[in-house]
């Protein structure tokens, strides 16, 4: 269990929580899907950390990323006409290039040229990768580097992404997933129709083995089977909110990320990556849905009706009464647990090995950085984000494994 004070530390990233300003300063943040942004078409309005903006895609198709609020009088800015490489304010006319010079202040009656250099317009660096938008909300000139993920570089087609808007604080979201242990439980009734990872079923007590790394750590989780052999599944935790995850079928070049993403304190955005580094991703409705930003689907009620479980279906043998998706399932977990955990009134077990590394991970990272240091899990240029690829293996019980962490 945590103390207050440290759960407080964990979970709050939002008002100048040193959480969030050590996750803004240090890491490149997931904003948009790139799709969702059409050249002079509608800018789309963005919450992070409690902090609202918008996102555009000029007409020469680079992306801006501002505060929402105009700079003259606050209106938003999503309203904005999307023009000639720039946003114009409805409200008076006022325009501001994509990138975020004020180019255009029609009400001005003399000297407009002049009046435009000093008129300040908070815009902030953005990258496309993966098919989304990232954007560093740090403080200074210079943007850290990109990580050199898995997904990071591929072509075209060997990437999906999609998210979901989930009430829930972000840490939860984090380390539901980073639990293994609960696959072969809460996931049951899908694990068992998918192949090698249905065996996390068969035994639902992993047993952790963790290996601290630069970017976070690796930990494989080691499942005995009933034939005699050892399924193990290594995945990788990278800072600040990557669960790097393995495919469920040995020797599958693909993997997963899922990262939660704080909209606020008592929201996040679901984020997948699925990627395929040696041909592209096939097509399945259940990693590329018809919308991406609504994927998976949320439960179906809230707290006054059990999220909306399906009690019947479970008496026909659904193990959870979700059955919209497996994410679905995770949803209703975190948000059954209330906006945000009180972790002074858990009580964790052997089963709880990785989440309980990710806290200590984060902890230690943010105590850095609240004591003035440049926390060593973000000096992105000695970390080496390749060792973070996830696997996935069958071997004998005797088989050394181990050479996989």
């Amino acid at each position: 269990m945590l103390s207050k004070e440290d759960n407080d530390l964990l979970t709050q990233v939002s008002n100048g929580a040193p959480m969030g300003q050590m996750i803004k300063q240090y890491w490149w943040i997931p904003a948009a899907l790139s799709e969702k942004l059409e050249a002079d078409g509608a800018p789309q309005r963005v919450r992070l950390f409690g902090d609202n903006y918008v996102a555009f895609r000029a007409t020469n198709g680079s992306v801006g990323f501002f505060d929402e609020a105009c700079p003259h009088r606050g209106a938003s800015m999503a309203l904005a006409r999307n023009e000639d490489n720039s946003l114009r304010c409805i409200y008076h006319g006022w325009r501001f290039s994509v990138e975020g010079v004020t180019v255009e202040v029609p009400t001005q009656p003399q000297n407009e040229a002049e009046y435009c250099k000093h008129v300040p317009l908070k815009h902030f660096p953005v990258k496309e990768e993966a098919g989304i938008v990232w954007v560093w909300l740090g403080l200074g000139d210079t943007p850290p580097p990109f990580p050199e993920l898995p997904f990071v570089g591929l072509p075209a087609g060997h990437t999906t992404a999609f998210r979901q808007k989930v009430n829930a604080n972000w840490l939860q979201g984090v380390e539901t997933t980073m639990d293994s242990a609960h696959l072969g439980v809460l996931h049951q009734t899908y694990t068992r129709t998918m192949g090698a990872i249905g065996l996390t079923a068969v035994n639902q007590a992993p047993v952790y083995h963790l290996v601290p790394q630069t970017y976070g750590f690796r930990y494989a989780a080691v499942r005995d089977l009933p034939d005699g052999r050892k399924y193990v599944r290594t995945n990788s935790f990278v800072a600040p909110w990557y669960g790097v995850i393995a495919a469920g079928e040995p020797s599958v070049p693909r993997g997963a990320l899922f990262f939660s993403v704080p909209v606020d304190d008592e929201n996040i955005w679901y984020w997948n990556i699925t990627y395929n580094t040696d041909s592209p991703v096939l097509r399945s409705p259940a990693i590329m849905p018809s919308d991406g930003d609504s994927f998976p689907p949320l439960p179906p009620g809230d707290e006054n009706n059990n999220w909306g479980q399906d009690r019947q279906l479970m008496k026909l043998g659904h193990f959870t009464g979700f059955p919209q998706a497996l994410g679905t399932e995770d949803f209703a977990v975190i948000m059954s647990q209330g906006p945000i955990v009180d972790r002074s009134k858990e009580y964790l077990g052997a089963g709880d090995g990785a989440l309980v590394q990710v806290r200590r991970t984060l902890m230690a990272a943010v105590r850095e950085f609240v004591d003035g240091k440049v926390p060593a899990l973000t000096k992105h240029a000695d970390i080496d984000y390749s060792s973070a690829a996830p696997v996935s293996v069958m071997v004998e019980r005797d088989a050394e494994w181990r050479s996989v962490l």
